[in-house]
């Protein structure tokens, strides 16, 4: 056996989206009784094609991250890093959003919507108190009317991005509905 195999697990900074990508094959590792795998058994953990999975597991070696030897015509794979788990295994809510692209326009419209209050909330008080941006802020000359104005064009913006994700959402049920399938995936090589 190489030295590679003696190897003890390391805590090691992993890039997240080093983790997110490659998530399956963590999983493999994590779901498995042994903890030295071949390529087909971690294949059967992801949803990619052999070849993928091995030029994936290639740069996860490159990185550190697995180790790997082939004492015959299979290829064993080991963790010699400690991997925490993916935020998405962590926060289911995360992988549906990820792997949807209608709830990402949502979530969109949610966040910009936010912004919009914030900036409804600030001309309302500026308003009301008859106070000017700079005198709250100490910056230059910023009248209410383009705090309000920016205010609804962010109001348009989330409306926007709201109706684009359920439009997005009803072409799918539609789609589903007469029998086409279709697939977003935002990692596909």
């Amino acid at each position: 056996m190489s030295s590679k195999s003696t190897d003890k697990a390391v805590q090691v900074d992993i890039d997240p989206h080093l983790k997110e990508q490659n998530e399956g094959i963590f999983n493999a590792f994590a779901n498995e009784e042994h903890t030295v795998l071949t390529t087909p058994e971690i294949e059967q953990h992801v949803d990619l094609g052999g070849r993928q999975v091995r030029r994936r597991l290639d740069k996860l070696e490159d990185e550190g991250i697995v180790g790997s030897r082939k004492p015959g015509r299979t290829k064993l794979w080991w963790l010699r890093a400690e991997v925490e788990e993916p935020v998405s295994a962590k926060y289911p809510i995360v992988r549906l959003v990820q792997n949807n692209l209608s709830l990402q326009f949502v979530a969109l419209s949610l966040l910009v919507g936010a912004v919009s209050v914030i900036f409804m909330s600030v001309a309302t008080v500026l308003m009301a108190y008859n106070l000017s941006l700079p005198s709250v802020l100490f910056l230059p000359s910023i009248p209410t009317s383009s705090v309000i104005q920016s205010g609804l064009l962010s109001s348009l913006l989330a409306a926007g991005f709201l109706i684009a994700g359920g439009s997005i959402a009803a072409t799918n049920w539609i789609l589903d509905y007469i029998g086409i399938e279709v697939n977003y995936s935002p990692d596909s090589d």
